[in-house]
């Protein structure tokens, strides 16, 4: 049969057909074995057609009946067809079937002898954990055979498979298990050993056998680290299998270990520099106390502020340890740092900080509180004179492509002259927002109502 449907394709030659048909016991076996639906698709004329030309149904199939000489879609199963194209294996890619439902596939190209691509095995089911969490059927003699072939699915994975019969002696180890046991000291080969002499935790090869699997645990041995787990076949009791399935977890832990390492040397990095930024800014404060000249007291002030806003941002790094900093957590800490610092202004001005929240990556975290610092620091300074009373609200407006803060005050706001003439703290301000954070920069400001400004920036995802 699959050989008629072989011939439909177009694309296969006689020897392409009796290599599809070898594959097809394997397809059939899996199908079995896993139970879940197996399917072999080959190439047509069209490339964005293939013809299903073999499908095997467990006993609880995704399908209604067998689909074999349907079209599979690229549109709909994408992983065949980058297999297809490339020879390269697809895990877990999603798809939808000819009855509508969706599935995920793990699919591997069929080869012939001149390594060209003639066809793709197909695995499917509904969910990633399907394969190791569904009850299995598996016999000695089943096995025996079945790893003959040598399109055997266990020699193509990375995991370590052992599998032990009745007696608890090993009837077969896949390529990666026999690896990972030449690692901890065993030799190459390991067929015919007992369970006790195998197993690499303290488990019981019968409590297997009752409780049907054993949950994944995770094991340090020599320099390796490895996770092992079991399940049990359900043959009848006298014929049952125990399955070890093993993997080598080495080098993902040792990156897990140099991430951590990194990641707290990144913190103390960013307390240091924080540390850094605010004794320089103590430094600038006694000089400033020592200046009698008003004008250098407040270009020293202004250049502290700016300091210590850049600081806020180190000071989140080095508390949270990663990139993308909190926008209104921003925010509040450069109200804070002023609200401390204008002391005989604190009770006169209310501040409120409303809208969205989202992350930005440090380098415009450090951007946006040099401008709201700016900001806050010249509403600070004149928005409001003498004793006069006001608020100042802050507003966090997220959008597709840009986000934007608005920062608003109810002051005695700026005539138009001097907008037309911003001075240098703004322009700096205006030149940090169209350069850093790839924006627009805007003031608006009417006398005796108060000034607004906006500022945008450029959304990273």
């Amino acid at each position: 049969m699959i050989r008629n449907y072989c011939k439909m394709c177009a694309t296969l030659t006689t020897q392409d057909i009796d290599k599809i048909e070898k594959i097809e016991e394997t397809a059939i076996i899996l199908g079995n074995v896993l139970g879940i639906d197996t399917f072999i698709d080959c190439p047509t004329k069209d490339e964005n057609k293939a013809l299903v030309v073999h499908h095997s149904r467990p006993e609880k199939s995704i399908y209604s009946k067998n689909i074999v000489g349907e079209i599979a879609l690229y549109k709909n199963e994408p992983a065949v067809f980058r297999t297809l194209k490339t020879g390269m294996p697809s895990k877990n890619y999603k798809a939808i079937t000819q009855e509508g439902e969706h599935v995920l596939q793990n699919v591997i190209a069929i080869k012939n002898d001149s390594n060209e691509v003639i066809g793709v095995l197909i695995l499917e089911h509904l969910d990633k954990k399907h394969i190791f969490n569904s009850e299995h059927k598996i016999s000695e003699d089943f096995f025996s055979s079945f790893f003959k072939n040598n399109y055997a699915i266990p020699e193509l994975i990375k995991d370590g498979v052992v599998i032990f019969n009745t007696n608890k002696k090993v009837i077969y180890a896949n390529c990666a298990a026999k690896s990972i046991y030449e690692k901890i000291g065993f030799g190459p080969e390991i067929i015919g050993e007992s369970f006790e002499n195998i197993v690499i935790n303290n488990v019981n090869f019968y409590n297997i056998l009752k409780n049907k699997k054993i949950d994944v645990v995770e094991i340090n041995i020599l320099d390796q680290t490895l996770t092992v787990s079991y399940f049990a076949t359900l043959e009848d009791k006298n014929n049952q299998n125990v399955i070890m399935i093993l993997r080598d977890i080495t080098q993902e832990k040792n990156k897990e270990n140099e991430i951590i390492s990194k990641s707290m040397a990144i913190k103390e990095i960013h307390h240091r520099v924080k540390n850094n930024l605010q004794t320089i800014a103590s430094l600038l404060r006694i000089q400033s106390r020592r200046s009698k000249n008003l004008e250098v007291k407040k270009i020293l002030e202004e250049t502290i502020s700016r300091i210590l806003s850049i600081a806020v941002t180190h000071e989140m790094l080095s508390e949270k340890g990663f990139d993308n900093l909190n926008i209104r957590e921003i925010v509040y800490l450069i109200y804070k740092n002023y609200s401390t610092k204008t002391i005989d202004k604190k009770e006169k001005i209310e501040f409120t900080i409303e809208g969205d929240n989202f992350n930005i990556s440090s380098d415009k975290a450090t951007a946006i509180a040099l401008v709201i610092n700016e900001v806050i620091q010249n509403i600070v300074d004149y928005a409001f004179p003498d004793e006069r009373i006001g608020e100042v609200k802050i507003g966090i407006q997220r959008d597709h492509f840009f986000s934007r803060i608005i920062i608003s005050d109810n002051g005695v706001g700026i005539s138009k002259e001097k907008l037309n003439s911003l001075g240098l703290g703004l322009t700096i301000v205006e030149k940090i927002v169209k350069e850093q954070l790839k924006g627009n920069f805007s003031i608006e400001s009417e006398i005796g109502i108060g000034t607004t400004v906006k500022f945008e920036i450029k959304n990273e995802y």
